[in-house]
C-alpha cells in the first residue's frame, strides 16, 4: 500500500494528549482500521483526512501532505538546491502573448476553433479545457504571491 508518515500522525497524537482509539471514536472507526490507515495497509479516504484534521487541529494541507508520506524534494531527482540570486523581476523579450479563453471558441464543423489576430482559424487541441474544474486552490493561498522564504516549508522545498 502507500507510504504514509506515521511518526508524523502519532505526534501529533501524542502532542494532544490523545490515543489513536480516542481518534478513532471521533471518527466513528474501529481502532484496528485506524491503525492500519496510519501504518500504510489501508487507504485514508479524503472524509478520513478532514476528520483527522478537525480532530488533531491541524490544517488539511498538512495532514494531506504526511498522508503522502515524506517527500525528499528536488533531491531525489538529483537536482542542486535553489542558489537564490537575482530575484528582480525580469522583463519579457517580447509582449506577452494574448491567451484564449473559453468565450472565443468558435464551433465549426463539429471542432473547434479560435481566431488569431489576422482572422485564420487555429484548431483547438482536443485536449484543451480537458482539465476544467478539476483542481482545488486551497482557500487563502495565492499562486501569484512571491515565496515566504521565513516560513518553515520554504527552506525545505528546495533544501531538503
Amino acid at each position: 500500500m502507500g507510504v504514509i508518515d506515521s511518526a508524523w500522525f502519532y505526534e501529533k497524537l501524542s502532542e494532544r494528549d490523545a490515543s489513536l482509539r480516542d481518534m478513532a471514536r471521533f471518527m466513528g472507526l474501529d481502532p484496528s482500521a485506524v491503525s492500519r490507515m496510519l501504518s500504510g495497509e489501508r487507504k485514508m479516504s479524503a472524509d478520513e483526512q478532514d476528520q483527522i484534521a478537525d480532530y488533531l487541529g491541524v490544517a488539511l494541507a498538512e495532514v494531506a501532505a504526511h498522508r503522502r508520506g515524506v517527500v525528499a524534494g528536488f533531491a531525489e531527482k538529483k537536482q542542486a538546491g535553489y542558489e537564490g540570486g537575482n530575484t528582480g523581476p525580469v522583463a519579457p523579450d517580447e509582449p506577452p502573448v494574448k491567451m484564449f479563453t473559453e468565450d472565443d471558441v468558435i464551433y465549426k464543423d463539429g471542432k473547434r476553433w479560435m481566431e488569431l489576430e489576422d482572422g485564420t482559424l487555429l484548431e483547438v487541441h482536443p485536449a484543451w479545457g480537458c482539465m476544467k474544474g478539476t483542481l482545488t486552490i486551497m482557500p487563502g493561498v495565492d499562486l501569484t504571491a512571491p515565496m515566504d522564504w521565513d516560513e518553515e516549508w520554504g527552506e525545505k522545498l528546495y533544501n531538503e
